[in-house]
């Protein structure tokens, strides 16, 4: 069977894209379409090795690995090793899942113009089926996030504890699915909090833009949040760590002055809990 190169690097670029995409969907991550797009590219030039004579098991394996820990640099930049073992982990956990559904495919089925080799797959049918297949796929995987998160569903009230420059803050926090505040720049949802609840960690620069007094914006930083009654710029800042109900998670914290609710103090989208940095 005649291998096109055309056809395996942009098929593998579209599933690699959705596997990316399925492990931050796990991990409960923010990571922007380009930087998986980038992510992708490495995993679709990796597919050329199906073009090789097959190579033994554990080179294969050690192939994987290498591509697998360049894979998740490019998705989610530069981390804690123990957070990039994870990260990584999690990819190669999802990627062997769907390679070992395809050595099952190719083992029982052998399909008419497919080829297995060096842990790559290869097909020669319409695109349409492998769209159908993907998109089911991270279907699937999108209904066992919705399950897992059932435990924080919208209304939930949790305790929340942020940490800064030595001081850790105890709040009460709305589990809130409408709070899609998210940073511009990395991509990181953002968790909004009470000014007066956390202005003992907050940074001056973001205190004086509350206050009214500040100078120059050197440093600030300033996301946009519209609300039914009117709209906003709230200063964000990153704190050294962030737990839910004991949970690590993966946010930055907005400040504002407007009431929350009644005796709540911050609101997060579950998104926030990161399983990568449990």
């Amino acid at each position: 069977m005649t291998v096109y190169i055309d056809v395996l690097v942009i098929l593998n670029l579209y599933i690699n894209y959705f596997l990316i995409r399925s492990s931050v969907l796990v991990m409960r991550r923010s990571v922007s379409a380009k930087r998986c797009l980038l992510a992708a590219a490495v995993g679709a030039a990796s597919s050329l090795v199906i073009l090789l004579p097959e190579l033994p098991f554990i080179v294969i394996a050690l192939e994987k690995l290498v591509i697998g820990g360049l894979i998740t640099f490019a998705a989610f930049g530069r981390q804690k090793p123990v957070d990039f073992a994870v990260c990584a982990l999690f990819f190669l956990l999802v990627s062997f899942v769907y390679a070992g559904l395809m050595t099952a495919l190719w083992t029982f089925c052998a399909p008419y113009g497919m080829v297995f080799g060096n842990g790559v797959a290869y097909f020669n049918i319409p695109i349409a089926a492998i769209i159908a297949f993907t998109a089911a796929a991270y279907f699937a995987v999108r209904l066992v996030r919705y399950f897992a998160d059932r435990r924080l569903r919208c209304g939930k009230i949790c305790n929340v504890r942020i940490s800064a420059n030595g001081t850790e803050i105890q709040l009460r926090g709305l589990c809130d699915t409408g709070n899609g505040l998210c940073d511009i720049f990395s991509g990181k949802p953002v968790i909004v909090c009470r000014y007066e609840k956390i202005a003992e960690i907050t940074p001056k620069n973001a205190r004086d833009f509350l206050d009214g007094s500040l100078d120059e914006s050197g440093g600030l930083r300033l996301i946009p949040c519209r609300t039914v009654a009117s709209e906003t710029l709230l200063p964000i800042f990153r704190a050294d760590g962030i737990t839910v109900d004991g949970k690590s998670a993966d946010a930055l914290v907005g400040v504002t002055k407007n009431p929350l609710g009644s005796d709540i103090d911050c609101i997060f989208d579950p998104k926030i809990i990161s399983i990568g940095h449990l």
